[in-house]
């Protein structure tokens, strides 16, 4: 009988766990293909498939690669992030001597024995062996033939607020265009913010231990087309003349680098772009030779120019200086960069200008910018200018297009920079001006883009209006003014306790900031009311609200923008233009300090004060019940009634 209990007993307690542990078992999933994905399969990169890029076995045997052991510069592809296992796996079966790690296209660069290149192809993870080619560089009056000089004084927008890496030879910041934002030699408010120096200096990563140098001069041209404030004589004002730099010097004196160390530049830009605010990029370079050479959205710096959109930075690049049909290289030929044409002064494609298709068929370029004898930068010389043409002259322009653009909506991601632009651009047919021969783009009907001009000719106020009117209405009659004090080094100090005051113009209803850092959104300043004409904003909110951002340090150097809102008599709201202020926190930690020294007291405070609750009402309940007992003639258990009585 008990055997019997025993044995339906288990039955029942099977019944009720094998369902349980049948779904918790793993299932062996036969999958419905095989078939492998990724980039790398039947990408134009390999056309044999044999996980040998085309151009190392075109290049294998070339003096430019090779050198005095008989190895070749490479890329080694993996299907996973490479760290240092990968290293030491590739040091130790194929003689690997490593460069780079490019972990944002899961990547490593070094150099490979020749005869070992086949043993590669073979090792766990490795899915594509790339050449680590060779890139080479590729600027008053494109201001007014573009419209940023009417940005200026239509909206007051100067670039103020973001940064613009110029990924190319270095600058030269001791240029009078350069050195800083107010043109003052009393004052210390840099303009270059940060530099690296991957070809001479790789391990020096902060940004601050390398003064921004330039030792072929055409960087610095290119930075001053973006964002030269012109000094001495304003003759020759870049696009965003109030816009902070980063340099990111990838090209020797010689003008040319390896794919891999302007990678390795481009990488950098990534990784800091919360740390400088880095919102847009320009890279005037480009691979030499025919199409075939590099031009496959697959190739690695395209790979990497598509990265840099996806993380939050609009890349502005060089279509190249070809000239004719097909020609549009790595890393113009990059999908999501936006790859820039060059217009002479007359508005007309420039007879160098390199024309699309992309080897994919992809129609390039993006747009056209003024690239014909543009006045810029001459580096080393203190305080000279002079004249440069080329696609590199042109991309640094719409780069400072698109500084006025975030200036004028900080919310923008790359792809609304590039879309804004494309979009707003005036469309030219390929015959405009005679300057080139038709094509079949001509002949469609409202067609929008082509492969000699792109969208067309960029028109910087509509692209301003444009980016500034996604949210709300742009009113010039609507103002805010910043009153605070500004440093000598153009920045409002803020200690924990400090405030900026601001007046606002217009009977405005809400005020609102934000930081102008890319993870950062606005807030409304609720101590301001509507109608009113001035206000402030407390520096421990912008503390508080800067503390939640990921890699942000709260102490040291930020931009905040400040509008004014206002319904409208349409029934939609009305923004005023932003106004952008550069700000130093100080002494931050005093304010968590404080915060922490708060709590502390409050929650000591809080256990007191219930304690002392808790005996308070201990002795109350004690003293109502002996006078209730008193009163009923009792006290502890005693009956004095009876006892009175007895006697």
């Amino acid at each position: 009988m008990f055997a019997s209990r025993k044995a339906i007993t288990l039955l029942c307690l099977g019944i009720m766990v094998l369902p349980t542990l049948a779904m918790a078992a793993p299932v062996s999933i036969t999958p419905d293909s095989t078939e492998e994905v990724g980039w790398w399969v039947d990408t134009t990169v390999d056309r044999n498939g044999n996980g040998i890029g085309d151009m190392i076995e075109v290049h294998k045997d070339s003096p430019l690669f090779l050198d005095e052991d008989n190895t070749l510069p490479l890329i080694v592809d993996f299907d996973h992030t490479p760290g240092a296992a990968e290293v030491a796996l590739l040091e130790r079966e194929i003689e690997f001597q490593h460069q780079w790690t490019l972990e944002g296209i899961d990547a490593l660069a070094g150099r490979v024995p020749v005869d070992r290149i086949l043993d590669a192809t073979t090792l766990p993870g490795v899915i594509m062996l790339e050449l680590d080619g060779i890139l080479s560089i590729a600027n008053g009056d494109a201001a007014v033939l573009h419209g940023v000089d009417t940005v200026w004084a239509d909206t007051g927008y100067d670039g103020a607020g973001s940064s613009v890496a110029i990924i190319d030879t270095g600058i030269d910041g001791a240029h009078a265009s350069l050195d800083d934002l107010d043109d003052d030699n009393s004052t210390d408010d840099p303009k270059v913010i940060a530099f690296y120096d991957p070809v001479n200096n790789p391990s020096l990563t902060n940004g601050t231990e390398v003064f921004p140098y330039d030792d072929q001069g055409h960087g610095s041209h290119c930075a001053g087309t973006t964002a030269g404030t012109g000094a001495p004589n304003y003759e020759h004002i870049g696009m965003a003349p109030q816009a902070f730099l980063v340099g990111v010097k990838v090209l020797d004196a010689g003008g040319s680098g390896s794919f891999a160390t302007v990678m390795a530049g481009m990488e950098w830009t990534v990784e800091n772009r919360y740390k400088y605010n880095i919102r847009g990029a320009s890279m005037s370079l480009g691979g030499p030779g025919l199409a075939e050479w590099a031009s496959s959205d697959d190739d690695s710096v395209n790979r990497y120019a598509n990265e840099m959109m996806s993380a939050g930075i609009a890349i502005f690049i060089a279509a190249g200086n070809n000239g004719v049909s097909a020609q549009i290289g790595t890393p113009g030929s990059a999908e999501d960069a936006i790859t820039v044409g060059a217009l002479d002064k007359n508005s007309a494609i420039a007879i160098y200008s390199s024309q699309g298709p992309t080897e994919e068929g992809r129609v390039k370029p993006n747009v056209a910018y003024v690239g014909s004898n543009v006045m810029s930068v001459a580096f080393n010389t203190g305080d000279q200018y002079t004249d440069m043409s080329g696609t590199s002259m042109a991309t640094p322009g719409a780069a400072g297009v698109a500084a006025l653009m975030y200036q004028a909506n900080p919310d923008l991601s790359p792809f609304d920079i590039k879309n804004i632009m494309q979009e707003t651009a005036t469309y030219r047919l390929c015959v405009y001006m005679a300057a080139n021969e038709p094509c079949l783009e001509d002949a469609i009907p409202k067609n929008r883009q082509n492969n000699v001009y792109g969208h067309g000719e960029v028109r910087a106020l509509d692209a301003v209006y444009e980016a500034a009117e996604r949210d709300y209405e742009f009113d010039t009659s609507l103002d805010i003014t910043l009153s605070t004090e500004v440093g000598k080094d153009s920045r409002i100090h803020m200690f924990p306790d400090g405030f900026i005051s601001y007046s606002a113009l217009g009977n405005v209803d809400t005020v609102q900031w934000r930081s102008n850092h890319l993870r950062d959104d606005w807030s409304n300043i609720h101590s301001f009311s509507p109608g009113d004409a001035s206000g402030t904003l407390m520096a421990i909110d912008i503390i508080h609200q800067l503390e939640h951002l990921p890699g942000i340090d709260v102490e040291g150097n930020h931009t905040i923008s400040f509008r004014g809102i206002k319904a409208n008599d349409t029934g939609g709201h009305s923004s005023s233009p932003l106004i952008s202020s550069n700000i130093m926190l100080m002494d931050v930690d005093s304010a968590f300090e404080t915060n922490a020294e708060s709590s502390e007291m409050s929650g000591t405070t809080l256990v007191v004060g219930l304690s002392v609750f808790v005996i308070l009402f201990v002795l109350v309940l004690l003293v109502v019940n002996i006078i209730s007992n008193k009163e009923e003639g009792t006290l502890a258990g005693i009956d004095f009634n009876t006892l009175s009585e007895e006697k």
